[in-house]
C-alpha cells in the first residue's frame, strides 16, 4: 500500500509524491504559463487547478511524516486508514454523476473544495486512528467526487473540438502545481518542529479557498435539457452502454502505471538496486518535467480512431520497455542501474502521457452530452479502483516474485493498453460517424 500521500491527494492523473525534489521543476512555470489558452474563463479554471495542485503538492511530501512523527500513529495504522478510506471512497465518483447531470457543475466543485479545505484543517486535530480514518474518508470522498465535476466544468467552457486539449492543459498544470508545491514543502521542512507541518496543512486548505474564488467567477454551467418524454436516469444509459463500461474497466488496469511510479519504483530502487537513495526523488522530477512538456502536444494528435490506435500502441511499447528495464536493474552495477532507471521511468512516463490522452478522448467523445456527468463519473472511478488495489498488488508481486513481478506488471499494462486500443478505435469510428450523421440531419431541416 502507498504511504506517500494523504487521502484526497490523487490528481486527474496520478499524484506524484516526491517528484518536486528536482530543481528542474522550477524552470517550467514561465514556459508553460506563457502558452496558456487566451480565453479568460479557461485561464480561470486552469489557475484554479494550479492553486489546488500547488496546495496538494505542499502536503504530499510530509503526509506520512506528519501522521507518524507528529500525530504518533504507527506506519501500519496509516496504511490501514488509507486502505479503509480508499475502498469506501470508490463509490464517491458515481455519486457525483446524477448531481452533475442536474445541477451547475460549479456548485459541485465548490462543495468538494469546501469539504477538502475543512478536512485538511481537521488534520491538525487528528490524535488517534479513529479520527484519522474519519477525516480521511471525508477528504477521499471530496477528492474523488471533484474529479468528474472539474472535468464537466472544464468541458463546459470550451467548444467540442477543444475538449480533450482542455483536459490535457488541466493535466499539465496540475503536474506543475504538484512539483512546485513539493519543492516548497521540502524547503519548509528545513525548519524543525511541528510548526512547518501546521503551516503546510493550513496552506493547502487555503489553496482550496483560492481555487473556489476563481471557480465562482466562471459563468454558470447548465446541463443540457433532457429530450421530451425522456426520464431515464443517466446511470441507466451508462449501464446499458457495455462498450463504454468495458473501456472504463480496462482503464482501471492501465492506470496501474500510477502505482508503478508512486509505489513500485521507490520500493524497487531502495530494496533491489545499487542506485543511490536520492534516485526516486530525481526520477519523480523527471516524470513531472516530461508530463508538463509533452501532455498537451501528445493530446493534440488524438482526434480519430487512428490517433487512438497510435497512442495506445505507443503506450504498450513504453510500458513493456519500462518493465524490462526495471527488472534488469536488479543485480546491475551502480552506474548501469542509474541509466536503466532513467530509461525505465522515461518509457513509463511516455506510456502515462499516451494513455492519459487516450482516456481524455474516449471518456468525453464517447459520452452523450446529456449524460456526460454520469458517464465521466463512471470512467473516473476506474482510477479510484486502481488506487485502492494497485499499491497492494505491485508491492505483493515485487516482494514475492522479484524480477518476475515486473513481467506480471508489464503484461497487465501492455494487455490493457492493446485491449483499449482495439475496442476504443472501433467505438470511436462508429460513434463519431453516428454523431456526424445526426448533426447533418439536424442541419438539413434548419437550412431548408
Amino acid at each position: 500500500m502507498t504511504l506517500a500521500r494523504l487521502p484526497g491527494m490523487e490528481g486527474q492523473a496520478p499524484a506524484r509524491g516526491f517528484r518536486a525534489t528536482a530543481a528542474a521543476t522550477a524552470a517550467l512555470p514561465g514556459q508553460l504559463l506563457a502558452n496558456l489558452p487566451q480565453d479568460p474563463n479557461q485561464r480561470r479554471v486552469l489557475f484554479a487547478a494550479l492553486a489546488d495542485a500547488l496546495g496538494t503538492g505542499l502536503v504530499l511530501p510530509i503526509s506520512v511524516i506528519y501522521l507518524t512523527r507528529i500525530v504518533g500513529l504507527a506506519a501500519t495504522q496509516v496504511g490501514i486508514g488509507l486502505t479503509i478510506a480508499g475502498l469506501i471512497a470508490v463509490v464517491a465518483g458515481p455519486c457525483a454523476g446524477p448531481l452533475l447531470d442536474r445541477f451547475d457543475a460549479r456548485k459541485v466543485v465548490l462543495a468538494c473544495f469546501a469539504a477538502s479545505a475543512l478536512g485538511f484543517l481537521a488534520y491538525l486535530t487528528v490524535d488517534s486512528l479513529l479520527t484519522f480514518i474519519f477525516v480521511a474518508i471525508v477528504i477521499q470522498f471530496a477528492s474523488r467526487m471533484d474529479r468528474p465535476a472539474k472535468a464537466v466544468l472544464t468541458l463546459g467552457l470550451v467548444p467540442a473540438k477543444d475538449r480533450t486539449i482542455a483536459l490535457a492543459w488541466q493535466q499539465a498544470i496540475r503536474n506543475l502545481g504538484y512539483g512546485v508545491g513539493g519543492l516548497l514543502a521540502g524547503l519548509a521542512l528545513l525548519i524543525p518542529g511541528r510548526t512547518p507541518f501546521e503551516v503546510l496543512l493550513a496552506s493547502n486548505a487555503a489553496s482550496y479557498v483560492l481555487a473556489g474564488v476563481l471557480v465562482v467567477k466562471l459563468p454558470p454551467f447548465r446541463p443540457p435539457a433532457a429530450k421530451p418524454g425522456s426520464r431515464q436516469p443517466g446511470y441507466l444509459h451508462v449501464f446499458h452502454d457495455r462498450p463504454y463500461l468495458r473501456l472504463a474497466g480496462l482503464n482501471a488496469a492501465v492506470c496501474l502505471h500510477d502505482s508503478v511510479l508512486v509505489v513500485a519504483m521507490p520500493l524497487w530502487v531502495t530494496l533491489r538496486t545499487a542506485a543511490p537513495l536520492s534516485m526516486p526523488g530525481l526520477l519523480f522530477a523527471l516524470n513531472t518535467v516530461v508530463v508538463v512538456l509533452l501532455q498537451v502536444r501528445v493530446t493534440r494528435g488524438i482526434t480519430s480512431a487512428r490517433g487512438i490506435t497510435r497512442s495506445y500502441r505507443a503506450a504498450a511499447i513504453g510500458f513493456g520497455l519500462a518493465g524490462a528495464c526495471f527488472a534488469v536493474t536488479s543485480g546491475s552495477g551502480r552506474l548501469m542501474a542509474i541509466v536503466l532507471l532513467v530509461v525505465a521511468v522515461s518509457a513509463l512516463t511516455i506510456g502515462e502521457i499516451e494513455v492519459t490522452a487516450g482516456e481524455q478522448f474516449l471518456s468525453t467523445e464517447l459520452a452523450p452530452e446529456r449524460f456526460r456527468g454520469s458517464y465521466l463519473s463512471i470512467y473516473k472511478t476506474s482510477m479510484s479502483v486502481q488506487q485502492a488495489v494497485g499499491p497492494v498488488l505491485v508491492t505483493a508481486v515485487l516482494i514475492d516474485w522479484g524480477r518476475a513481478g515486473w513481467t506480471v506488471i508489464a503484461l497487465i499494462l501492455v494487455a490493457g493498453s492493446l485491449a483499449i486500443q482495439r475496442l476504443g478505435a472501433r467505438q470511436t469510428d462508429s460513434r463519431l460517424a453516428e454523431a456526424a450523421t445526426e448533426q447533418a440531419q439536424m442541419i438539413g431541416p434548419a437550412a431548408g
